[in-house]
């Protein structure tokens, strides 16, 4: 699984932010405030599945977090 952004974005809130990263070591969420290891967060997102490119945000409120647009494209066999 690609690894970027995921030294960028919050494990606890989702948030990105180049400024969360307050040294090589720490991390402290410029949304929420959630604050540990670098790289405990970072792993945290890859185990996570939050790793690639992030994607635009349509409204994020506080703590980062946006609403659902549409259905899922992924859908289960219909019967027939």
């Amino acid at each position: 699984m690609p690894a970027p952004y995921t030294s960028l974005r919050c494990s606890a809130c989702g948030w990105i932010d180049k400024n969360s990263r307050e040294s090589r070591a720490e991390f402290v969420c410029s949304s929420c405030g959630f604050a540990c290891n670098a790289d405990t967060n970072a792993s945290i997102n890859v185990a996570a599945g939050q790793g690639g490119i992030p994607r635009p945000r349509r409204s994020a409120g506080a703590g980062g977090v946006t609403t659902a647009t549409s259905r899922s494209s992924a859908r289960e066999p219909q019967p027939k």
